[in-house]
């Protein structure tokens, strides 16, 4: 059951108003600045430093980190080249392997490869939300995937109960083991608003 903004009586009395107010949000949600690193370090592996990407030959690269964001286009472990926080670089990016972006640069690449998640969760959820909530569920639906990830997302919040929906979070799409720890950080943000992606 969903748990309600107001409640009142039913009766004839025109002066019985109740007004249901709430402090959450309603649409259109943007996904805010506090979620980028969030989101990046879980990508990456880390918020500042070096990360090892593996390759199927048994080989491995060491990559410089900031803010979450790999600055310099890569290959990652299919071939392709990559760059920022997983952002699978185009034509259109006139980048190539070894060059280098800036961290404004990675943060606009994220904000556009975030437009789909953003839009699915705009279209599909229909209860109002705190920013945090939000940015926890634009979290998960973009690691994910997308698609019917969304859709089983929208399901299980569109329920109203807000209690509930951490412990929905932890379980969510969970196919690697390995996904517990981010999991649990996002219903740790949509229950709480912390947004640490330390692991």
């Amino acid at each position: 059951m969903s748990q309600p903004i107001a409640t009142g009586a039913t009766n004839s009395d025109p002066n019985s108003v109740v007004t249901g107010t709430s402090e959450r949000l309603a649409k259109p949600w943007h996904a805010s600045d506090r979620v980028l690193p969030f989101l990046a370090e879980w990508e990456s592996g880390s918020l500042n430093g070096v990360v090892r990407i593996f390759y199927s030959n048994h080989t491995h690269h060491d990559y410089h980190v900031t803010n979450g964001m790999i600055l310099t286009v890569y290959n990652d472990d299919q071939g392709n080249p990559t760059v920022g926080c997983g952002h699978l670089v185009v034509p259109a990016d006139h980048l190539h392997a070894g060059d280098t972006i800036t961290l404004e640069r990675g943060q606009q690449l994220l904000r556009a490869d975030l437009v789909r998640t953003e839009k699915a969760i705009n279209s599909k959820i229909h209860v109002p939300l705190y920013q945090y909530e939000y940015d926890a569920l634009v979290s998960v639906i973009f690691n994910a995937g997308g698609g019917s990830a969304a859709d089983d997302m929208a399901d299980i919040v569109n329920a109203g109960n807000y209690s509930t929906i951490p412990e929905s979070i932890r379980h969510f799409y969970v196919r690697n083991p390995r996904l517990l720890p981010r999991r649990s950080s996002e219903a740790n943000m949509f229950a709480s608003g912390v947004y640490d992606a330390s692991h």
